[in-house]
């Protein structure tokens, strides 16, 4: 395999976006895949009549039913075309002209690689200022930043939107977890890729713009991107379920949770709406436990 892959099916999962970002998206993804469909979470907005205006598929559930069976639907529906890959994208992603053939060129050459991520950008910081992709090594996590003669890096995980999926991967690696509904969906995946024999590499060439986080805030002089409560109760659920799983390095399951126990110390303390904070960690933790004891996790 080399050059632009033949078929690359784009799976959109959107719920109430804005409708002049997710025109430019599709606008900037029409030449670069073979079709694109929405996966629609019930939004309010008319997702559905803009799909038509543009000559999208679309694919509108009943209720919000997560991220993660939102993704497993679109794979389904993009399995009709027989693609040699599909590619994931959040609602208020926009991709550079270029990043499918990016994407592509490394997976194209990477022996058992599953999937591929951009190195994206988030438009509300300082200018250039690109996210690292995340390795662990040991008791450490290292952000990684661009070296100059590396087309990419293998990591522990991607974020969802702008990951490109090899569907043989996706056969021998399963669907997303639906039990997690929506964080930790995408570092579910690639771990149990991982624990498969995959690998899953970061991208350096192919860029993209995505928002993470509810809002920035501003505190002892940094910006920092915070999540609204109700993400921080599936941070935490989520995170507690994820501890449990027996094919989840233990080197992993330790950065994570002390990484947990910082995030949920700035929300009690630092957080805009401390109250709210506190009681999604409470509920967050409760729902997690109680998972656990049911022994409802998520299989490999």
């Amino acid at each position: 395999m080399s050059g632009i892959p033949p078929s690359v099916v784009c799976v959109v999962v959107t719920f109430n976006p804005d409708e002049g970002l997710l025109r430019a998206q599709t606008r900037q993804l029409s030449a670069q895949v073979s079709a694109i469909v929405w996966v629609d979470n019930h939004s309010s907005a008319p997702v559905g009549t803009w799909a038509a205006e543009l000559g999208v598929a679309f694919v509108g559930l009943p209720e919000n039913r997560g991220i993660a069976c939102a993704q497993n639907m679109g794979v389904e529906w993009a399995k009709k075309l027989n693609p040699d890959a599909v590619l994931l994208m959040d609602h208020d992603s926009i991709p550079a002209p270029d990043m499918v053939a990016q994407l592509w060129r490394v997976m194209a050459v990477v022996p058992a690689v599953a999937a591929v991520g951009p190195h994206y950008e988030d438009p509300r910081g300082s200018s250039g200022s690109f996210t690292p992709f995340v390795q662990i090594k040991g008791l450490s996590m290292r952000h990684l930043h661009r070296q100059a003669l590396a087309d990419s890096v293998e990591v522990d995980h991607l974020i969802a939107s702008g990951c490109l999926i090899r569907m043989g991967a996706w056969e021998r690696v399963g669907p997303m977890s639906e039990q997690l509904f929506v964080d930790f969906v995408d570092v579910e995946w690639c771990l149990r890729a991982r624990s498969l024999g995959w690998t899953v590499h970061g991208v350096w060439a192919a860029l993209m713009s995505h928002t993470i986080g509810h809002e920035v805030v501003t505190r002892f002089g940094r910006k920092f991107r915070v999540h609204s409560p109700g993400r921080i109760y599936f941070h935490i659920r989520n995170g507690l379920v994820l501890y449990r799983q027996p094919w989840i390095p233990l080197n992993w399951k330790l950065v994570s949770a002390y990484r947990l126990l910082l995030k949920v110390g700035f929300y009690a303390v630092l957080g805009p709406d401390r109250g709210a904070y506190i009681r999604s960690v409470v509920c967050g933790v409760r729902d997690g436990l109680r998972l656990l004891l049911d022994g409802r996790t998520p299989t490999k």
